[in-house]
């Protein structure tokens, strides 16, 4: 389980979480939701332990990893711009995490399958489009044995007509896994389809929404936690 307990987070003079909390149970996507700005991709950095939070704690499996550092972690992270290695093929990239004794070899023809990912093991990532890439460090994510996935908009680099096809496959990606899921996505269709549960970032704090139309409601009138039903 994750749990992101009161979390403050500033830049400077300038405040970005204001007390944020959430809890996600293994096996459950929530997605993120949120004006630009409102801290969305910060939340998962402070979780991924790329920043440390001014205030709060982050929780994973009972354990406070608040000051443990991200190889620590056991953190799958998929950012807004796949980050791959541009001198490894796309079977080296899947299975990165084996040079650190993470990762399982016999889940990678499952990954593949999964995603489609066969014809390409031999490639190089700036031999594949932007759909391709995004299915590459989701595999890479996967592989590592994560005990938490992080995904930051990472179908932003996708047409709609690949979204469609990839929405489904990266959903049912997340769900084969065990990991409790943070998704961030500005697509209220995509978040309606990957996701299980919702919280809304507004003026640096959180609020849950059982459904992505409650959500968008929130966002549209621009209530903080605690201001209006």
């Amino acid at each position: 389980m994750l749990k992101v307990e009161n979390v403050h987070f500033s830049y400077g003079d300038r405040t970005v979480l204001r007390g944020v909390s959430l809890d996600v149970e293994p096996g459950e996507v929530r997605v993120i939701l949120g004006p630009n700005g409102s801290g969305k991709s910060t939340l998962l950095r402070i979780v991924a332990g790329i920043l440390r939070p001014d205030r709060g704690r982050v929780v994973i499996d009972g354990e406070d990893v608040t000051d443990r550092p991200p190889e620590d972690r056991r953190v799958g992270y998929v950012p807004q711009h796949p980050t791959l290695f541009p001198h490894l093929t796309v079977k080296d990239n899947i299975t990165y995490s084996l040079r650190n004794g993470r990762g399982d070899p016999d889940q990678l023809d499952e990954l593949v399958e999964m995603l489609e990912l066969g014809e390409h093991l031999d490639r190089r990532p700036d031999e594949l489009s932007g759909g391709y890439q995004s299915r590459v460090a989701l595999a890479r994510a996967l592989f590592s044995d994560p005990r938490v996935l992080l995904l930051d908009e990472p179908l932003s680099d996708v047409d709609l007509a690949a979204k469609r096809d990839l929405v489904k496959r990266f959903r049912r990606a997340l769900r084969r896994s065990d990991a409790p899921a943070l998704y961030v996505t500005h697509d209220p269709w995509e978040a309606e389809r990957v996701g299980d549960s919702y919280t809304v970032l507004l003026d640096g704090r959180s609020v849950d929404a059982d459904t992505v139309d409650e959500a968008l409601e929130r966002l549209r009138r621009g209530a903080p936690v605690g201001e209006g039903s």
